[in-house]
């Protein structure tokens, strides 16, 4: 006979894998730097809540992301695997950073376009997998079948989805003045890992001018010549949002926050894990913006906490992803190992 408390231990390990969108990033953690997750990130955040609710029937079952915490901790699933991890914003309906591993191996892939939904960004019930609009919906209207009537305009599958997130729509509505810009993009990695990105909740608009250009050409060079000597390398993208909290006329279709800035960070670790080079960059969201490089990580935080107000607890890699003595000149002889037999 099994016993309870063997029952119990199955039961909580089941919770554990229940979903991706959590209160932290424990189901994910392995792809931060030693599996600690960004700290003391200082954005103003708040949660969308609906009006006027008292005439609606059952809405703490009901309404989409009812009394949802914001920020949405996601450990972003395609095909039952996770990928990457992202900080979603729900009420700016933007990504804050995610966080990855590269694939340095791969070649540029990326089949597609931004297609796929969070459906636990509506209901914490609904299935782990991302998932394109379609299925979305249908899970929706699946959960609706348990005391959620469609006559309520704000239970509607299509309400719900565009109360939880940004849609296509969002997007479709600028009529090109910004695009959907990767926070992870596709070419760091390859086959499911690369079709993974293609979420609304790893894209914020972006200029299309840095995209396709500035911020393009700095994601190539991180790929293919900051990685040389690398065993792994961690990366966290993220932008810096608009000041407004509350929707105005600045921000995409008055519905998604349009950040003034993208920043990126990098760690590289030899095959001990640990640091061998950190490095960053920092565009404003502009038609002429430029990308600025840092040497260091920690020349990127000490902008984002004194020039973006970060917080001054902020921190992007454990330690820094500080080098260690005696790592400096590893990574020298592994370069100039590298440059000889290249």
């Amino acid at each position: 006979m099994v016993s309870v408390s063997l029952m119990c231990l199955v039961l909580l390990s089941l919770w554990g894998v229940r979903g991706e969108v959590a209160p932290n990033f424990d189901n994910c953690k392995m792809f931060f730097f030693r599996e600690k997750p960004v700290s003391g990130l200082n954005i103003a955040l708040s949660t969308p809540d609906e009006t006027n609710t008292q005439k609606l029937v059952n809405p703490e079952k009901c309404l989409s992301a009812y009394k949802a915490a914001s920020p949405a901790y996601i450990c972003q699933t395609y095909n039952n695997q996770y990928y990457f991890a992202t900080l979603y914003d729900r009420a700016r309906r933007i990504p804050l950073y995610s966080a990855y591993k590269m694939d340095m191996k791969a070649k540029p892939e990326r089949k597609g376009s931004i297609v796929n939904y969070e459906p636990q960004l509506v209901h914490p019930e609904l299935a782990q997998n991302m998932m394109n609009k379609s299925r979305c919906l249908r899970e929706i209207q699946n959960y609706n079948k348990n005391d959620c009537t469609e006559t309520e305009k704000k239970y509607k599958p299509n309400y719900k989805l565009n109360w939880s997130q940004a849609v296509d729509e969002d997007y479709s509505s600028s009529k090109g003045n910004y695009t959907r810009g990767h926070l992870n993009p596709a070419g760091h990695h390859q086959q499911d890992a690369s079709q993974a990105t293609m979420t609304f909740t790893n894209v914020a608009p972006q200029n299309p001018n840095i995209n396709n250009d500035q911020w393009n050409k700095y994601e190539k060079n991180l790929k293919n010549n900051l990685t040389q000597g690398c065993r792994e390398m961690y990366v966290v993208t993220g932008v810096v949002p608009n000041k407004d909290i509350v929707p105005s006329k600045e921000w995409l279709n008055n519905r998604v926050n349009v950040p003034s800035h993208y920043w990126n960070a990098f760690c590289c670790t030899d095959n001990k894990n640990k640091p061998l080079r950190s490095g960053g960059a920092l565009c404003p969201n502009t038609a002429d913006g430029q990308v600025t490089e840092y040497n260091t990580v920690a020349e990127l935080q000490n902008v984002l906490i004194n020039e973006m107000n970060f917080g001054n607890n902020f921190n992007i890699f454990f330690n820094r992803c500080q080098i260690s003595k005696g790592s400096g000149s590893s990574y020298l002889l592994t370069l100039v190992l590298f440059i000889i037999f290249l």
